[in-house]
């Protein structure tokens, strides 16, 4: 790899040592002070591993257009997990599948995550909004994730995949061990644990493909278990395999990310008593509130890509040969100074808010519409319903660099 001179002699000691492996322990906290640091000091941050961390917007939306870009990482994953059920699910899914096979597999569940559907879930997520509050209202004294962020997406990707919302706190439990050995670093122990996992949600999934299987008819419209069955019976070359692994992806992707963005938005709006002011009052919209909050939290941090060719960056940041894996980092080019005014501040009337958070190009999140009805609804109804909410303790984030979210967020109603 190539980088620009000018930017090498700006290089700092401190920003040259930042390692995604091993981060500092208050990068957790608050991860924002290192992507300013790397985009300042060294944009084109080269890991230990030889894979390149890109922090700058520019940066990062290049390589999303760029076509040539692979996601597959079968020959990397099988380093890190070995051979059996944790590579097989992470290669498997349209999440790491390059076309022609995303597009075959996504193409059957998009239905499912178009406006129009998204639109249809409108009421039913408001009446799950309004019972979550009642529940949190009698309690006086709960925990904001487990008690109500979690509840709502969970049960919408659980109507819509077509299992029992009753079997949230499984598939949340199960679901992390799955997700966890994403990070750039992590134990053994959490590998195997997400080997087992990977079984273990499988086996929880098939009886519910089997029945589906054995009706003498399937209405595809009915959840995404119904129309991955319906689309293999007519012809589309899917295995029961590549259903079961995409349910969960599906169920994964479509809780842990709105989970985090509900939370920390109403935690960050603490922060910011004008800006929940405003939220609350009605003299922010809701609709570009919602795209800055998605800017400053961005709850998927990382992405990766595998170059196929050499990419020299239009920034003049440098240039990347062919096969290297590259590491975006969306969370950093979310608050780039050079894109956004004062981008470490909530400014809900940002407008243009040309925010990466869920993605660009073909791999862009299915489930976007979904988390914005989600977020759209809850933060609103929160703050209306919940005016005295107040901390009732120290919140916690996860020690997890792929996903940001809070492990615990203590709370009351004063």
């Amino acid at each position: 790899m190539t980088v620009n001179t000018a930017v090498d002699e700006a290089l700092s000691d401190k920003a040259r040592a930042f390692n995604l492996f091993n981060p500092p322990e208050d990068y957790f906290d608050n991860p924002s002070r290192y992507f300013r640091l790397l985009r300042d000091g060294d944009p084109v941050h080269t890991q230990e591993d030889g894979s390149v961390l890109l922090t700058r917007y520019d940066d990062v939306r290049q390589i999303w257009r760029d076509l040539s870009g692979l996601v597959y990482k079968g020959d990397q994953f099988r380093k890190r997990f070995g051979e059996g059920p944790l590579l097989e699910h992470h290669t498997s899914t349209m999440l790491f599948r390059d076309n022609p096979d995303h597009d075959r597999l996504r193409n059957i569940v998009n239905p499912f995550f178009a406006q129009s559907s998204i639109q249809m879930l409108s009421r039913f997520t408001q009446e799950v909004v309004d019972r979550e509050i009642e529940k949190v209202k009698k309690m006086g004294e709960f925990d904001f994730v487990r008690d109500f962020a979690f509840r709502i997406p969970v049960a919408l990707i659980c109507k819509i995949i077509g299992v029992p919302v009753e079997d949230a706190d499984y598939i949340q439990a199960v679901g992390r061990k799955v997700l966890f050995p994403l990070n750039p670093k992590v134990p053994q122990t959490a590998i195997a644990e997400g080997h087992d996992a990977v079984t273990e949600f499988k086996n929880y999934l098939r009886p519910f493909l089997d029945e589906i299987k054995s009706r003498p008819a399937i209405d595809p419209t009915e959840s995404i278990l119904c129309a991955m069955a319906a689309a293999q019976r007519e012809g589309v070359e899917v295995s029961d395999d590549e259903i079961l692994h995409m349910c969960i992806v599906t169920l994964n992707g479509g809780h842990e990310t709105t989970t985090n963005l509900i939370s920390q938005s109403i935690h960050f709006l603490m922060d910011d008593p004008e800006s929940l002011a405003q939220l609350r009052d009605g003299a922010a919209p809701i609709a570009p509130a919602l795209e800055e909050l998605i800017r400053f939290i961005t709850p998927l941090q990382l992405q990766g890509r595998r170059t196929t060719q050499e990419v020299v960056l239009e920034s003049g940041n440098g240039t990347l040969p062919a096969g290297t894996e590259v590491v975006l980092c969306q969370a950093s080019a979310n608050r780039d100074e050079r894109i956004f005014d004062n981008p470490d501040r909530l400014n809900l009337s940002r407008r243009p808010n040309n925010h990466v958070g869920f993605g660009a190009g073909i791999h862009v999140c299915l489930g976007r519409p979904l988390a914005r009805l989600e977020a759209s609804i809850a933060v609103p109804t929160v703050l209306r319903e919940l005016p005295t909410l107040t901390r009732n303790g120290k919140v916690r984030f996860q020690h997890n660099t792929r996903f940001r979210g809070l492990e615990l967020f203590p709370v009351r109603l004063a």
